[in-house]
């Protein structure tokens, strides 16, 4: 009798957890519950919520909202194609795919087991929302949101991303990024359909305006003017000094801001929340890091020891440094004596700690950054690249980090340069002349004295021709390359045509530009934008001065 009751209460037990296995997670609740009283769950989507969906079931799901709309008379006159697959038969994927919902991957097949992804997603919910009646796909929908990994969204699903997001149908995840190579699970499908059956659900994200603002009120390329606003367009720091809240220069880190005026050449770091004044400092930062440093600027002289750990939260640590690298991923380098540097994270705990005799008078420090650098004697006779807590390598020629890989470019000779990774593979042919990154994974190269090359190189050495053009800007020599931060890029590729492409070397879109481009002109991306000025008309009354989609459509 005992051991039945035991079997009886074991199996319960079982039916327990299972059934709690199978419910969906608290923050989706609500959303399952909706979305199958509506009518728009398939069974088989409506278990294993937080297991990865496939493509076939989101076509389920999509399907299952597409016939609620049409029966309610909401959705556009289209005109299905006939689609077939040799890996399925599946009604829902053949309706999703005829009505151009989802296309197949190759060969004639769909794939319908395969894993469907977070930017897959956003194509067919993009897609799908087009052919709801009245449905929204202006500009303003479309308008890009830099992701911290926007680099690695493909230039298919790029709009799609933006416009998933924009509409309130998809959100990112942690620390602004939107993954989009992660796996997307049964209950985030039915969240994200539910918001696109019906946008009374979507959760469009609120547009916060910066709580300080840097205003540029006059730059005639050699005086320059700005002030700081907050959100509200208060003008700010008017009663600092006798300066008005006017400055040449100023850099905002979260509630620390940089000032300088050219006129008295005064160095200040300022604390906007507690009134903190460091005279006399400059700031160190890093776009994306909370830490920074604080460190003395004098320009008659050097101060080395005197560097303060600032947070963007306005808090400063007690201890100083001897700041060898700004802050990047949470880690810099400092130099603990003259025998030993080691590397801290935002806490100023040791990452790692290694032998290397740094002489501040007898060596100098460039691509410093996070927990790497190349150092080099004043007399350029010797290169080493730190990185990792590890000596990558040694040169008497120029050795240059790269910023976005583990990888250098090294002179193999005078006026010869070669792309090698950390272990010493070299990864490019040997270019003469120059040979520089511009962006991420791409590369410029010195052709002739009238052409530029500019490759991508991958981690494997695989190189790829993406333009040869006639450098235009920065006086004739390609520099870096105007970004967005996020793996797009910008580049004239001939005197009227301006290029928007990704970091794969995939085009994105142009902009035609009826004036010839110059090296006057100045390229800029503002909140994933482009800034396109015409910076010394010269008399023009229709200077260019315009903002873009990476698609190349105008905005203003």
């Amino acid at each position: 009798m005992k051991r039945t009751i035991a079997a009886i209460l074991s199996a319960a037990m079982l039916v327990t957890a299972a059934a709690a296995a199978e419910a969906p997670s608290s923050w989706a609740k609500s959303a399952v519950d909706t979305a199958r009283n509506a009518g728009i769950v398939p069974e088989q989507v409506d278990q294993a919520y937080t297991q990865s969906i496939t493509r076939a079931d989101f076509c389920a799901l999509a399907a299952a909202v597409y016939r609620t709309w049409e029966k309610s008379g909401n959705v556009k006159s289209v005109e299905k194609t006939a689609v077939s697959f040799s890996d399925t038969k599946d009604e829902d994927v053949l309706l999703c795919a005829s009505l151009g919902v989802v296309n197949g991957v190759g060969n004639g097949k769909f794939a319908p087991q395969q894993k469907l992804t977070r930017q897959q997603a956003a194509s067919m919910l993009h897609r799908l929302g087009n052919l709801r009646k009245n449905a929204k796909d202006s500009v303003k929908e479309r308008m890009p949101h830099v992701f911290a990994d926007g680099a690695d969204i493909q230039a298919w699903a790029r709009s799609d991303v933006y416009w998933a997001y924009n509409s309130g149908v998809m959100n990112g995840v942690s620390g602004n990024r939107f993954a989009p190579n992660n796996s997307y699970t049964h209950e985030q499908s039915i969240a994200t359909m539910l918001r696109l059956y019906d946008t009374k659900y979507a959760e469009v994200p609120s547009k916060t305006a910066a709580k300080y603002t840097v205003v540029v009120d006059s730059d005639d390329g050699f005086n320059v003017q700005m002030h700081l606003e907050d959100a509200k367009g208060n003008k700010l720091l008017t009663n600092y000094k006798k300066y008005n809240g006017e400055f040449t220069a100023i850099t905002v880190f979260g509630e620390w801001v940089y000032l300088y005026r050219e006129d008295s050449r005064e160095y200040t770091v300022y604390n906007m929340k507690t009134g903190e004044t460091l005279e006399n400092y400059a700031l160190a930062t890093v776009d994306g890091e909370q830490v920074g440093w604080a460190i003395p600027m004098n320009i008659d002289s050097i101060t080395y020891g005197k560097d303060y750990m600032i947070f963007t939260d306005g808090t400063k640590a007690t201890q100083t440094y001897d700041h060898l690298t700004d802050f990047k991923d949470g880690k810099a380098v400092v130099r603990v004596d003259s025998k030993t540097i080691r590397a801290i994270d935002t806490a100023g705990k040791t990452v790692w700690s290694m032998n290397f005799a740094l002489d501040h008078k007898k060596m100098y420090l460039s691509d410093n950054i996070g927990d790497r650098f190349v150092a080099t004697t004043d007399d350029d006779t010797s290169y080493t690249i730190i990185a990792g807590g590890k000596r990558i390598a040694s040169s008497s020629r120029a050795l240059k980090l790269n910023q976005y890989s583990d990888t250098y470019i090294a002179a193999e000779s005078t006026g010869y340069y070669a792309l090698y990774n950390f272990k010493g593979k070299k990864l490019t042919k040997t270019y003469q002349n120059a040979f520089d990154e511009v962006g991420q994974n791409i590369y410029s190269r010195w052709i002739n004295d009238k052409e530029y090359e500019y490759i991508r190189c991958d981690a494997d050495g695989t190189n790829k021709v993406l333009f040869r053009v006639k450098p235009i800007l920065n006086g004739g020599r390609p520099g870096l390359l105007a970004t967005d931060g996020a793996g797009v890029y910008a580049l004239p590729t001939d005197e009227h045509t301006i290029t928007c492409f990704d970091r794969f070397g995939a085009t994105l879109g142009t902009i035609k530009i009826e004036d010839t481009i110059d090296i006057y002109y100045r390229l800029s991306f503002e909140n994933g934008c482009l800034r396109v000025v015409d910076s010394y008309p010269n008399g023009k009354t229709d200077a260019v001065n315009a903002l873009y989609l990476p698609t190349g459509e105008q905005i203003s």
